[in-house]
């Protein structure tokens, strides 16, 4: 019975460790993650919106064996790149862009997307949302539901 439950455990033991090998793998080509995926600017009230909002950065991470290429990135409806990484982007690397828009000063929904086309081999068309609120501020002692 001891025997048994001894290759049982090495057999376990040994099923794990070729897991663990097998993830720690390299993608082979251009692997690309941004960081943060979705860009959440949260409620921001009206009388605290200042120009800082409306300035963003993506980082954008090359996972992969290949140098990574940001071909192009947009940005829709105003929103400016400011900066990208136009070298590029070795493996285990990383490099930022720099988006700026404007938000006007009254409450809305914030909604803005930035298009990044790359050779990455798991999106050659990656977009990353920019979502958030401007809102009334909160006045004191007043109840909302």
């Amino acid at each position: 019975m001891r025997k048994l439950v001894s290759a049982v455990a090495v057999l376990l033991v040994l099923g794990c460790s070729i897991a663990a090998v097998a993830q720690e793998k390299k993608v082979k080509g251009a692997y690309i993650r941004l960081d943060p995926a979705e860009v959440k600017l949260g409620d921001i009230p009206l009388d605290k919106l200042s120009d800082s909002h409306g300035k963003v950065e993506i980082k954008v991470l090359n996972e992969g064996s290949s140098p990574l290429l940001l071909n192009r990135v947009e940005g829709c409806c105003g929103t400016e790149i400011k900066e990208y990484a136009k070298t590029p982007i070795l493996p285990g690397k990383e490099a930022i862009i720099r988006v700026e828009f404007r938000i006007e000063p009254k409450p809305q929904a914030i909604r803005r997307v930035v298009t990044i086309h790359s050779n990455a081999v798991n999106s050659k068309e990656l977009t990353c949302p920019i979502t958030g609120s401007v809102v009334l501020p909160k006045k004191a002692g007043r109840i909302e539901f």
